[in-house]
């Protein structure tokens, strides 16, 4: 709950019968390119994009408005564009490799098979976005901190030990 999915691929979901299916939260964006599509999904797969969450939700929800209305830089540089989709493909590689796939059984209804992602170890990956990203948003090193290190103990796992 401390992530977000916001993914270039549909999770696996698999019905009593082993059938694929799509999840029942899936959301689709359109674009009109690669470079926008990678721009938009390395924007909402930032720390910048959860706290952004945090502070405009309910906490609970991810809800269409808080997506229409995150500010995507207008113009990156192809250099920073590059760099985000090689990092994109590394996050994605990185989400799927520290998944897993569960089980759960419903009474009269059977069971679903879903995979589950293990974000944290994505982390660093993340940070490299929000680096990447920074300039283009105009952040100091200060402003980029607090982002990179927002809810890090929960975020993180270590909610209940101190600091």
């Amino acid at each position: 709950s401390f992530f977000l999915q916001f993914l270039d691929f549909v999770p696996k979901v698999r019905d009593d019968t082993g059938t694929l299916r799509e999840p029942s939260e899936l959301k689709v964006l359109h674009f009109g390119s690669t470079a926008e599509r990678n721009l938009c999904l390395a924007c909402l797969s930032t720390s910048l994009f959860y706290w952004y969450n945090i502070v405009n939700s309910d906490c609970r929800n991810l809800n269409k408005r808080e997506v229409v209305n995150f500010p995507i830089p207008d113009k990156v540089p192809d250099e920073t564009t590059k760099l985000l989709s090689r990092h994109l493909r590394t996050l994605m590689q990185n989400y799927q490799d520290n998944s897993i796939m569960r089980t759960v059984n419903y009474a009269g209804k059977g069971s679903v098979t879903v995979q589950y992602f293990n974000f944290r170890p994505a982390k660093p990956i993340i940070d490299e976005l929000d680096s990447a990203l920074a300039k283009h948003y105009g952040f100091t090193d200060e402003e980029l901190d607090f982002i990179l290190n927002y809810d890090i103990k929960y975020r993180m796992g270590g909610g209940e030990e101190e600091e």
